[in-house]
């Protein structure tokens, strides 16, 4: 019976130090997204919306560039797993129509595989396709005129994930231009667009074909 009675309790023991180890590995190698601040791409985009992108990962990193104004005016973001995912993203205020932006992202450079999901409110326009999103909105740069344009100045952000994705499909598409649309609002502010635009909270959610 004390024989019994003392592999029950190695066998308990072990389940606690099993349990106690996975809780473990949880906290410092899955979790690293959790420990990026609550807002990353210079405060302009949630935490959440990163996590709805790259998987679980022991370790990340996150940066933001700001270069140029007016025309000249670009501001990109990134964010670096230990996983090698990578999540990452430009806004370049651009003289583009909207016609020319949706012609050139739904062909993407001639690439043409997959669906185009697209979605639009208060004038800012937004589609996704495979593993990048792209945002449009109408910013006249510090210094011109929109008169100035060939075609017609413009915000334009592009972002793509590189390996791994927590999500696929329509999931993934919509979480990627969140994450455009939340990045694409903060360079407006930063690229002091000549133009007040009224955003919405967020862009309405992609619909089932």
């Amino acid at each position: 019976m004390r024989k019994n009675t003392k592999f029950l309790a190695l066998g308990t023991t072990a389940l606690i130090l099993t349990i106690g180890g996975w809780f473990s590995y949880q906290e410092f190698f899955t979790r690293g997204l959790d420990h990026l601040p609550s807002k990353v791409c210079d405060e302009g985009v949630k935490r959440e919306t990163v996590i709805r992108v790259l998987p679980d990962t022991r370790s990340a990193e996150e940066g933001s560039d700001t270069n140029g104004a007016g025309y000249g005016f670009m501001f990109s973001c990134h964010i670096y797993t230990a996983g090698d995912s990578i999540l990452s993203g430009e806004a370049q205020i651009q003289d583009s129509s909207k016609k020319t932006w949706e012609k050139y992202y739904k062909s993407y450079g001639g690439k043409s595989e997959g669906t185009v999901e697209q979605s639009s409110s208060r004038g800012v326009y937004a589609l996704s396709r495979g593993d990048f999103a792209s945002v449009y909105i109408p910013c006249v740069p510090s210094g011109s005129k929109a008169d100035d344009a060939s075609q017609a100045y413009a915000l334009i952000s592009e972002v793509r994930v590189i390996g791994e994705s927590r999500a696929t499909g329509r999931d993934l598409h919509q979480a990627l231009t969140d994450f455009a649309y939340e990045l694409t609002r903060r360079a407006y502010a930063l690229g002091k667009c000549e133009n007040d635009h009224d955003f919405p909270d967020k862009l309405p959610r992609f619909k089932e074909n």
